[in-house]
């Protein structure tokens, strides 16, 4: 199994030197052919684009805006297995620096799915999605509510058995476990080192019929904080989880900054 794991990162790893390769060459069109699937998807909260024509012209406006901000720099940049998570700053000549954050995921060799955040900022303008309409999000909502159930009253063991595979992982920065028992086993100890949990509020909330993503707030003895997750759904159930902060520390940073927690 590691070594599988370490053929799909090592493949991951590839795609990434190959769009990189075709960005460095102002090639949009190659990239896009060569690197992402024919019905590739990529969303934000505020935008989608669906479609290697709809793929092309998103990634023209996103270089353009850009290209007026100023030097940026990665933050964050993790390789999984069928995945890329990047965070990354940009600090424009003046003003406040623009946080943003994506996660690609990868099948058959190609992109199928990219995710764009702001954890700050915007590299926006006002009118470039002015006629966008966010599709229904009430199943990540109902999604989102018994998610936070779970937290708000310690059942670890409702919550792995009800929201994740038997072959699931959860990564956040100081958390990488695989499997339903370690993801169980992982919550026992957080929930055992954590007292009133409160969510505050959802800022984004959307989903398409493989993934739930969301950015919330909540508060707890562990401090406060604002994150957003991505879940990666088979069947129902979460079988990639990535857990990033917008704001303060996560809880597993706080909860075990002496342990390492890996599987």
């Amino acid at each position: 199994m590691q070594e599988n794991q370490n053929t799909q990162t090592a493949e991951a790893e590839a795609l990434q030197a190959k769009q990189m390769g075709f960005l460095q060459r102002g090639d949009i069109d190659g990239m896009v052919e060569e690197c992402y699937a024919a019905d590739a998807r990529i969303h934000g909260f505020t935008f989608r684009a669906e479609g290697h024509p709809a793929l092309k012209e998103l990634i023209r406006l996103y270089l353009s805006r850009l290209s007026t901000l100023g030097e940026r720099i990665i933050d964050k940049f993790t390789v999984g297995k069928n995945f890329i998570w990047m965070e990354m700053t940009i600090q424009p000549p003046q003003g406040n620096p623009v946080k943003i954050y994506e996660v690609k995921f990868i099948q058959n060799g190609k992109f199928y799915l990219q995710l764009f955040g702001l954890r700050q900022g915007t590299v926006w303008q006002p009118d470039d999605f002015s006629g966008f309409t966010a599709p229904d999000s009430s199943m990540a909502r109902a999604f989102h509510s018994r998610y936070l159930e779970f937290h708000s009253e310690g059942d670890f063991n409702g919550l792995a058995d009800d929201f994740f595979t038997e072959d699931a992982q959860l990564i956040t920065a100081r958390v990488d476990v695989s499997g339903r028992e370690a993801i169980r086993q992982m919550f026992q100890d957080l929930f055992a080192k954590e007292s009133g949990f409160t969510p505050l509020s959802v800022e984004n909330i959307t989903n398409d019929h493989d993934y739930i993503w969301f950015e919330a707030t909540v508060k707890s003895s562990l401090g406060q904080r604002r994150v957003y997750d991505v879940m990666l759904i088979r069947d129902g159930k979460v079988y990639l989880q990535l857990v990033g902060s917008l704001m303060g520390a996560l809880p597993t940073e706080v909860a075990f900054a002496n342990d390492t927690t890996t599987s």
